[in-house]
């Protein structure tokens, strides 16, 4: 069986495609042996094997009869209590009968489990040209930063300014997110993908920098980690550390932590403030230009991440959603990838933080009825990709497996309607290009992620990895009610526009549509009232007081009056029947205090029999327009 590994970018010049179609696994196939894989096409002169114990490993020549060379699959982690213990590469001459090899060592006592190194190929995909001329935004908000670009990274920021596709509110709503948190350099995100451009001037100042290689001796391993000169990654397919600038990889690193407010090409989610405050970048590349990956680099990039500091990955890439049909099967033929992503969630941590590692997928774009793995598996946080209008983009994969929603562009709509971030090219003079897939939509997560645990160092919080992934896959937007009817999407190959039906993927792309901004509100525990611009809001309090709220009586309704100028809140408001009786003419966020008696109508003490006051802080969460589809809410 052949496994094709794809790169779920697509681009408005062709999409991604494999002309060799990949097999469903034969799950009638129970293995007789330790050779967990037996149906995979494995790679040629090399096997994984684990031994019962530790100990002598010369026995594997001499049952073979073959020079083999033996060589620890990971590095680190063979000290320590885990999963990938006692793993070994075992390498030989490419002319022998591999699958051979792999029985005769299977029926070793002293063995525990074999399986087959498998060849991963990357599909061809494009780049959208940036255009030469596009349509200006409002610029009806004040941005905070200065990066040029971030005007039309509506993926942040929707107004529906742009185009007729584009609906206010469909965005992850990170400018209120920013005006908590826009990052932290104590926290490292690995990127496992094709290589990072390390010196691209809207990265550079957010790569991850191992300081004992940087300032060590070239050729040695300064930091005793099993690499040398590993200074912001490794290349896992030429076991080196020099990352190759990759087209895919550029661009998902850009969307989690390009340098903000740096005067210069676009914004990431988590890149800062413009003061060395952005989250960082590790490079883990598993692509280098059309040459085939190994399923043991993809593991020994896990294994990395987890020993070097990263405590988030984000995984662009993924089989064919046909490759596997239920988490059992994955875990029966998928035993290295599998072991090396617990290891990676069990004991990536960042000290006084956050305990454990939270892995982000991509769900892919084969416009499947489920979501590729690994993303699909049951505990990965797995991202399908909407438009600039809340509806499903055509090639997105939806159904079981997907979890979360985030913006991943739609270049039938025109280019600016893909999602805009930094590029190996300078065709337009400094380096970002629109591209579109669920690629696109997973850094998104992986970069809300990413503020979540900035914001939990701001306010002094600790975190699980399971806390987080609840968290996120909790800090959501309806989206069912957007994937109703037909909408038009034009087609490359024929040529044509053609309607796309949208009802079959009401309930399927997750929980919902991520929002930035919420996440942070759910780690602080204030719950937000969500009001349209302009418009008169009668908004019950029962979800906040209890069913009886209207037979409450109010002391009072408090805000700042610098709240109320950002909100142009021109009538104080007031509580009539328990609903919140107030009006919001400028878009933006505010904190307000309700005051309730409880146990009479006046506040007890002194002289009076009465109740006792129960305070909520809400926060106030204003966005423009709606849209006569319904727009945001």
């Amino acid at each position: 069986m052949k496994r094709i590994l794809l790169f779920v970018a697509l681009s408005m010049l062709m999409e991604a495609c494999v002309s060799d179609p990949t097999e469903v696994v034969n799950t009638e196939h129970t293995p007789t042996s330790k050779i967990v894989n037996p149906n995979a096409t494995p790679a040629e002169g090399l096997l994984m094997v684990r031994l019962a114990d530790e100990g002598d490993t010369s026995f594997l020549s001499e049952i073979t009869a073959t020079e083999i060379a033996v060589e620890p699959l990971f590095h680190a982690s063979r000290n320590r209590e885990s999963s990938l213990d006692r793993w070994l590469l075992l390498s030989f001459d490419g002319s022998v009968d591999v699958t051979a090899i792999a029985e005769i060592i299977a029926a070793d006592s002293r063995v525990e489990r074999v399986e087959y190194d498998v060849v991963f190929k990357r599909p061809q995909s494009f780049r959208a040209e940036t255009p030469v001329k596009r349509a200006e935004p409002t610029r009806a908000v004040e941005y905070p930063f200065d990066d040029p670009e971030l005007p039309w990274q509506w993926n942040y920021h929707n107004d529906g300014s742009l185009s007729a596709d584009a609906t206010a509110g469909a965005d992850i709503n990170l400018l209120n997110a920013w005006k908590y948190t826009a990052g932290n350099n104590r926290i490292i995100v690995g990127v496992i993908d094709g290589g990072i451009m390390a010196d691209h001037p809207d990265l550079a100042d957010n790569m991850w920098v191992n300081e004992a290689e940087m300032r060590g001796l070239t050729g040695v391993d300064d930091d005793a980690n099993g690499y040398v000169d590993d200074i912001h990654g490794w290349n896992f397919v030429t076991d080196s550390a020099t990352i190759v600038p990759d087209t895919h990889g550029t661009h998902v690193g850009g969307t989690i932590s390009a340098v903000n407010n740096n005067g210069f090409a676009v914004c990431g989610v988590a890149g800062g403030t413009g003061n060395g405050d952005g989250v960082r970048l590790m490079s883990l590349q598993i692509f280098d230009g059309d040459d085939s990956c190994f399923s043991h680099q993809i593991a020994r990039a896990f294994e990395y991440a987890a020993d070097n500091g990263a405590i988030l990955t984000n995984n662009s890439w993924g089989y064919s959603p046909n490759a596997y049909i239920s988490d059992d099967d994955y875990e029966r033929y998928e035993s290295i990838i599998k072991s090396a992503i617990n290891y990676f969630e069990n004991n990536a941590r960042l000290e006084g933080v956050m305990e454990g590692g939270l892995a982000i997928f991509a769900a892919g774009n084969e416009t499947h009825p489920n979501a590729a793995y690994p993303g699909a598996y049951h505990s990965n946080v797995c991202v399908s990709a909407i438009a600039a209008n809340y509806t499903a983009t055509y090639y997105t994969n939806y159904g079981p497996g997907c979890n979360i929603a985030a913006p991943g562009g739609d270049l039938t709509c025109g280019t600016i309607m893909g999602i805009s971030s930094t590029s190996v090219k300078d065709a337009n003079g400094y380096g970002y290009e629109y591209q579109q897939g669920t690629s696109m939509a997973t850094p998104h997560v992986t970069g809300c992620a990413a503020l979540g645990i900035s914001y939990a160092i701001k306010q002094g919080y600790t975190l699980t990895a399971d806390r987080l992934r609840t968290l996120l896959l909790s800090s959501v937007h309806d989206i069912n009610k957007y994937q109703e009817g037909y909408k038009e999407r034009f087609n490359f190959d024929t040529g044509a526009w053609e309607q796309f039906n949208l009802e079959p993927y009401k309930y399927k792309l997750g929980g919902g549509y991520i929002d930035a901004h919420l996440l942070l509100m759910q780690l602080d525990g204030t719950p937000c009232l969500y009001l349209r611009t302009g418009e008169q809001t009668h908004q019950s309090l029962d979800s906040y007081f209890g069913d009886d709220s209207e037979s409450l009586s109010y002391d009072s309704v408090e805000m700042s009056e610098d709240v109320r100028s950002t909100l142009g809140i021109n009538t104080a408001p007031t509580i009539e029947n328990g609903m919140l009786k107030i009006k919001c003419t400028k878009p933006g966020i505010g904190r307000i205090k309700v005051r309730a008696i409880v146990g009479g109508t006046q506040i007890g003490g002194g002289d009076i029999i009465g109740g006792m006051i129960v305070e909520r802080e809400f926060e106030i969460v204003v966005r423009g327009s709606v849209a006569s589809n319904g727009g945001w809410l």
